[in-house]
């Protein structure tokens, strides 16, 4: 920002010494005045229209130097995958074609971006020699002296003098115009899930309930069909069933990443749709299936967003820690609360990750609690410490349990089998592992 003001204010300098100098030409003779200020002016239309190709030059640049960035930075993240399937041939081609593009792109920027520098200092000299020439005929003729011209030969040198500091800064002007618009392209989107004021009430006094729900993430194809069901306050509901059934489209609906594509997900009663992002988030907590964390600290991350922790002392952190039995969970990490966190490298394991998240969920004392997963990664003796807080819960909180491995859902008090976009109630444990077999067999 301090760049952009230097510049800035160099830029707004220079206009001012262009146009003082400009009227001095003018004042001492009109006519040599114009000699000296119309290559200037014609400048002025080239760089109107050549300014939107510069600016489009330096966008595929920097497209193509972000294509380059994230090639480069998918490949480290799965350099695992590609040393243990012996693919560094693939990433060294995958990056020849990246870079080649940058390179390219980057070359054309720089040309584009270097042109204005010698075209300035070529409309100067086409000035000087015009005003040198049109001066020495008004000598000839005795209209003019040697001291004026000498003295409009200065002037004019003090006119383009700012017009050659503005060509050096023009292109850094059009590179960052073209980054802005990328930026800005982020900046204006715009979620689609729109907060309405719905008067849809449910008739059902229950916390949460799907009516006539359909989801399909294209218009051809939709995952969930007209899915019926309720949940209750104070119970434990467990989601089953094959690979790509529905379960996580389901737990999204749940917490409204989606809306539906028909039929309506009721919160307390009201539409889903008519609460804020904010009072949404008081309600409902969600451990994803892949835990994402931000760089700093265990205690960055289990606090990030949760406003009720906002500036809290590390003696009230670590009483509410104890409060909501998390104290045993602290101790998997080297330096407790300070166990510093970077994204993409091997500093914690996932399932320490998925415990950062456990955690951040759980401090946020939600109505309804949504593991997809959330302890795929983790050792059965943590996993018994994760129910054991699970347990502990106020009495009201609803638990929704996703689960590939059926002993974590024994304690369930309903279960849900969903696949291939229907949801059915299982009656026992014994009758959900005998649906997820039939679909098996099916397959």
């Amino acid at each position: 920002s301090q760049f952009f003001s230097q510049s800035l204010m160099q830029f707004v300098g220079n206009i001012f010494i262009m146009i003082g100098a400009g009227i001095f030409i003018l004042c001492i003779n009109f006519k040599l005045g114009l000699f000296a200020i119309i290559p200037a002016l014609l400048l002025l239309i080239f760089n109107r229209f050549f300014a939107s190709y510069v600016k489009k030059k330096n966008a595929a640049s920097l497209r193509s130097l972000g294509n380059l960035s994230s090639e480069i930075q998918e490949s480290l993240n799965n350099f695992k995958v590609i040393v243990a399937f012996n693919r560094r041939d693939y990433f060294r081609e995958r990056f020849k074609i990246e870079n080649n593009d940058n390179f390219k792109k980057a070359l054309s920027a720089g040309i584009a971006n270097t042109i204005f520098t010698p075209l300035y200092t070529f409309s100067y000299n086409i000035a000087q020699i015009a005003v040198l020439s049109y001066g020495i005929y008004l000598i000839s003729i005795g209209n003019f002296s040697i001291g004026f011209l000498i003295s409009f030969l200065t002037y004019t040198n003090r006119f383009y003098d700012p017009i050659r500091q503005i060509a050096a800064i023009w292109s850094s002007f059009q590179m960052a115009v073209a980054g802005w618009e990328r930026i800005s392209e982020i900046l204006s989107l715009e979620s689609n899930l729109l907060i309405i004021d719905s008067k849809i009430i449910s008739e059902n006094k229950c916390a949460l309930e799907f009516k006539n729900v359909s989801f399909g993430y294209s218009q051809e194809t939709l995952v969930l069909k007209n899915i019926n069901f309720t949940l209750e306050k104070g119970k434990t509901y467990a989601l089953v069933g094959p690979t790509g059934g529905g379960k996580t489209t389901t737990a999204s609906l749940m917490v409204r990443l989606y809306d539906p594509t028909e039929g309506t997900v009721f919160l307390d009663g009201k539409d889903i749709k008519s609460y804020t992002n904010e009072q949404k988030a008081k309600k409902i907590g969600f451990i994803l299936q892949e835990p994402f964390l931000f760089s700093g600290t265990v205690r960055d991350n289990i606090l990030y967003g949760n406003i009720g922790y906002k500036g809290c002392s590390d003696e009230k952190l670590v009483f509410a820690i104890k409060e909501a039995n998390l104290e045993n969970l602290i101790s998997k990490f080297d330096n407790g609360l300070d166990t510093k966190i970077s994204i993409n490298s091997d500093s914690i394991s996932l399932g320490q990750k998925q415990i950062i998240a456990f955690m951040r969920a759980v401090l946020r004392n939600p109505e309804i609690l949504i593991l997809d997963e959330a302890t795929a990664n983790i050792d059965t003796i943590t996993e018994q410490l994760l129910d054991n807080i699970l347990k502990k819960l106020p009495a009201d909180t609803i638990k929704v349990i996703i689960a590939h491995r059926l002993n974590t859902i024994e304690a369930a008090d309903k279960i849900f089998f969903i696949n291939s976009g229907e949801i059915s109630l299982a009656n026992s444990l014994d009758e959900a592992v005998e649906m997820l077999t039939n679909k098996k067999r099916e397959s």
